[in-house]
Parts: structure tokens; C-alpha cells; sequence
């Protein structure tokens, strides 16, 4: 069975992601692995020690228990039923993600987490040293969900930022196979920033290369534009986009339009999330 890893800390920014993820995982028929680390003499935060309070953390495998928050919110949804696993391991974050994955004790098919922009937490996701790392070394999708985002209960308009690269053909592939399985409708969004040359012959290379796949849910926008920031904005509110999905790797053209990563550029500007896959 295909599974979706969700790392919390308990936080209201990790229950408000927890929407998208049971979302995501009833639609695919995923198991959902809820994963907290935890550092006996660590400092934590409030809400994180609530539950601690709730919980012997330190026997948490050997009770089997659950995390209350979370079996709240799935009785409190309209998700349906969801296969969960809950998972406490003891150590840094970083380094006990990475040995739970490697472990393969599970098959992790997709990553979904809150994020936000505190440098000291271990949720902002694209600190160097930090889970970044991870899930380009694991080379799984990241579904990053921003704290201003609010989850309308459906997943029913995906957004991909495409370049017409060779190496966008397979990601997008998966992602439309992924959107007719959903019933979604997909957005495929190129942004003219050169204004030099017609983009459509390079289109429609690129869609002939698409040729075995279904793109009855597909649309195809070329936006002309000098402000990626502020049309994508505009796109994503009219559009009623649940989800903005981009290859993420140091060659991708938006990628270089900014001097860090431009997933992290999205989240801070977007309320919606973020879906980066990673490709050497």
C-alpha cells in the first residue's frame, strides 16, 4: 500500500496541514504515517509538551498509542476511513527521519508537513542543515503546507510551473496521472518573462512528447508577464488552485530567477501549497 509520511510537532501550523494530508491520502487510497521525533532533555514547546502530558512518549511503541489531536481531527472530517500509523522515534529530527526512511519499513511515496519561516524550528523545511537535505536524499515529492493556508476540502485544481525542459516530461506525467485519478483538473503554466520568441512552437514539442498521455484534464497557459510573483498570485485566486506543483532542482529556469530555492520563494507568498519534486 502506498504511503504519505507526515512529520508533526504537534503545533497548530502541523494540525492545519494534517487537513491537506488526510485529504490527499483518501484520494489515493494511502496509508498515513503520522512520525514525531523527540529529544528527552530538548527544550519543547507548549503544545508540543500537552500531549507529552497525554502520551508516555518514551513507551509510546510498546503501548501502541495514538496521537489525540490527530484522532480528533479524522473523526471530526468527512475524509472517510484512513489507514494510520502513528510513529515516535527518540534523537535529532533530521537524523531519525532519514534512518526511518531508509528503513523502508514503510514505502514512503510522498512527504506532507507544515512549514513556516522560523529559522530555529525544525519546520522550516529549507534550512540547509535540515529536512531539505533529507528529502533530496530520499528524492520524494514534498507536499509543503503554509500557515496562512486554509484547506476549502477539496483537492480539485493542481497548478505546474513548466519550462518546457525534457526533464519536466516524466514529473508532469505523474503528476496528471495523479489529478485524473483525483478527478482534478490540471493547470500547466509557463511564464514568458523573455518576450523574445513565440513560446508555442516550444509547447507544442513539448505536448507531442505527452503524446501517451490522457490530457482530457489538462490546460495548457502561457502568461506573458514581467512579475512571476504577483500573475501566479493572481492565476492561483482565479483558478481556485488547491496545489502549485514544480520540479526543483538548480537547472529548473525559475529556480534561477531567485538567489534560494524557489519553493521556499512560493511559500512566502503564496497561502496555497507547495509541491516540490526533486530530479537530480
Amino acid at each position: 500500500m502506498k504511503s504519505i509520511l507526515f512529520p508533526t510537532d504537534f503545533t497548530d501550523l502541523s494540525l492545519n496541514a494534517f487537513s491537506y494530508a488526510m485529504a490527499y491520502a483518501q484520494k489515493s487510497n494511502s496509508k498515513l504515517i503520522v512520525y514525531h521525533s523527540y529529544e528527552p532533555n530538548a527544550e519543547i514547546q507548549e503544545s508540543t509538551k500537552a500531549i507529552y502530558d497525554q502520551l508516555d512518549i518514551q513507551n509510546f511503541r510498546k503501548k501502541k498509542d495514538k496521537f489525540p489531536p490527530f484522532e480528533k481531527l479524522i473523526a471530526e472530517s468527512e475524509a472517510g476511513e484512513l489507514k494510520v500509523k502513528y510513529v515516535v522515534r527518540e534523537g535529532r529530527f533530521v537524523d531519525t527521519l532519514k534512518a526511518y526512511v531508509a528503513k523502508k519499513e514503510d514505502k514512503i511515496d510522498l512527504v506532507i508537513m507544515g512549514t513556516h519561516g522560523n529559522k530555529n524550528s525544525i519546520f522550516n523545511i529549507f534550512m540547509e542543515t535540515n529536512t531539505v537535505k533529507i528529502l533530496e536524499d530520499i528524492n520524494k515529492p514534498l507536499i509543503a503546507v503554509p500557515e496562512r493556508a486554509t484547506f476549502d476540502g477539496s483537492l480539485d485544481n493542481f497548478a505546474f510551473l513548466i519550462d518546457y525542459d525534457e526533464d519536466e516530461i516524466k514529473p508532469l506525467q505523474q503528476v496528471i496521472a495523479k489529478t485524473q485519478e483525483f478527478g482534478s483538473q490540471l493547470h500547466v503554466i509557463h511564464f514568458d518573462l523573455a518576450h523574445s520568441e513565440s513560446i508555442v512552437p516550444h509547447m507544442e514539442r513539448f505536448k507531442s512528447s505527452l503524446a501517451s498521455a490522457n490530457l482530457d484534464n489538462v490546460i495548457f497557459s502561457n502568461i506573458d508577464t514581467i512579475d512571476i510573483k504577483r500573475a501566479l498570485t493572481a492565476y492561483c485566486k482565479e483558478n481556485n488552485i488547491d496545489i502549485v506543483c514544480l520540479v526543483n532542482h538548480k537547472r529548473n529556469y525559475y529556480q534561477r530567477l531567485f538567489s534560494y530555492s524557489l519553493s521556499e520563494e512560493l511559500l512566502y507568498f503564496l497561502d496555497i501549497p507547495v509541491m516540490a519534486i526533486y530530479v537530480d
